[in-house]
């Protein structure tokens, strides 16, 4: 088996050629994948009508709804390409920690100040960065 080809097992579980670190990365973007998933739902949620607060998706204000539209689609996109580990999963998770950021710093005037959900957003991908790079610096040493 070549250094580029991971070896895994039927169920897509490490073997034990594996790098720990790597599968340690793998088990964090799995679980960020389900919150994404789970946000995605939350939001999708939200467009149905499917609240707990009896809050309506048509009686929010157009950058409200043109946020949860295109943050529902942004976070199950990313949810999907962290789990199954695609290249563009990052990316996508990228894109929803800059809407979300910019949502409630740049734009706080119109959708609040949420300085506890950026501080979440960039820990969580700014760990994932920390993870990646260490496997990348790994992968390169041989």
């Amino acid at each position: 088996m070549n250094s580029g080809q991971r070896s895994t097992d039927a169920l897509g579980a490490a073997t034990a050629e594996e790098d720990i670190s790597v599968r340690l990365t793998q088990i964090y973007v799995r679980f960020v994948a389900m919150m994404l998933l789970a946000a995605g739902l939350l939001r999708a949620c939200l467009i149905f009508g499917i609240t707990l607060d009896g809050q309506n998706f048509l009686t929010l204000d157009i950058h409200w709804r043109a946020a949860v539209l295109a943050l529902v689609f942004v976070d199950m996109f990313a949810a999907v390409g962290l789990w199954i580990g695609a290249t563009w999963g990052p990316v996508m998770w990228a894109v929803a920690v800059l809407v979300e950021c910019a949502m409630y710093t740049v734009l706080a005037d119109r959708f609040g100040s949420y300085p506890w959900r950026v501080s979440l957003h960039l820990v969580l991908f700014g760990l994932f960065l920390i993870l990646a790079g260490i496997d990348w610096h790994r992968a390169r040493r041989g």
